[in-house]
């Protein structure tokens, strides 16, 4: 008796033990990064000061873009359309006079080797100190997989362009940062990559593989003095995600870029945003069958509701 007595209070004290050690593990990814963390100076990690950023017109890209512009980054633009390009650089240019504003247009649906090779001759022409990975593609709303609005055209492109871009265009940029021995990637995946969502299918995958290839890149190139990071938002007010008004859970994409820049250097993977890793760290903390089926849940109400507003002709 005394040894089952013995054992079971072993196997309660580890599960308290784990159970406290979650939930600290919890507020230190919440707090260390965002509010505690010293930040580290970019310019010395990125060693160079061109930062190349893809999807730069909108959203999330085009933060990155000004924000690092106004750390007196000179910033490479790359997104397809070129008027649009063009508007960005002047906003730009305004809001961080001095700084240089280079622009490539390039469609990243694209397939091959040849189609690239015109954007990789040109950034061999930069001393790329800071690479942003964003250009992304997502549904227009949450289905099952044969049931895609655009159908096979629309799959292919979306694994295209969430996980092509991210692995070329790190190949070139971190050869040169290794011989460096310095440099930043930053790779834009999703909050959509945490778990295997339903009705998320190509995207949660794609951006679930952004993820995992930082890891590795990180793992073969942090000895180099390269800094990889991974960022995993949740819902940012931006036009991707179909949001207009910004709230404490859906931040616009400029306060967000500040606090995810914050975090370069101080930690790996991270969402990006507190209330985003408030989010995360207690989804992460429940059952997995109920973190699944409140996921399910809000999706389905996703989907309802862009339904609903397609009817309207909204």
């Amino acid at each position: 008796r005394m040894v089952c007595q013995c054992t079971l209070n072993f196997f309660g004290y580890s599960a308290l033990a784990f159970v406290a050690y979650r939930i600290l593990l919890a507020f230190y990814n919440v707090l260390f990064p965002y509010f505690i963390g010293t930040p580290v100076d970019l310019h010395k990690k990125a060693g160079a000061k061109w930062a190349v950023v893809t999807g730069a017109t909108d959203g999330i890209g085009k933060a990155y873009a000004t924000q690092l512009a106004k750390k007196k980054f000179n910033v490479l633009l790359i997104s397809r359309t070129q008027s649009k390009l063009d508007d960005t650089k002047t906003e730009i240019e305004q809001a961080a006079p001095g700084v240089d504003v280079a622009t490539f247009a390039f469609d990243f649906s694209a397939t091959t080797h040849d189609a690239y090779e015109p954007l990789i001759q040109t950034l061999k022409k930069y001393e790329i100190g800071v690479l942003v990975n964003n250009v992304g593609m997502s549904f227009e709303y949450p289905e099952v997989l044969h049931a895609t609005e655009g159908g096979l055209q629309r799959l292919a492109d979306m694994t295209t362009i969430n996980c092509l871009p991210t692995v070329l265009l790190s190949a070139v940029a971190l050869e040169q940062m290794s011989t460096r021995k310095a440099g930043i990637v930053i790779n834009i995946s999703s909050g959509a990559a945490y778990n295997e969502m339903s009705h998320w299918n190509v995207y949660s995958s794609a951006k679930r593989f952004v993820m995992h290839l930082s890891a590795i890149l990180r793992a073969e190139y942090g000895a180099k003095g390269i800094t990889v990071q991974c960022i995993a938002p949740m819902l940012v007010a931006t036009k991707m995600a179909k949001i207009r008004r910004a709230s404490f859970f859906g931040p616009f994409a400029d306060k967000f870029v500040a606090a995810a820049l914050r975090t370069v250097g101080l930690v790996d993977d991270t969402t990006g945003f507190f209330s985003h890793q408030i989010q995360v760290e207690v989804m992460n903390l429940l059952p997995r069958f109920i973190r699944n089926k409140i996921i399910h849940s809000n999706t389905m109400a996703m989907r309802a509701g862009a339904l609903k507003k397609r009817a309207k002709g909204e």
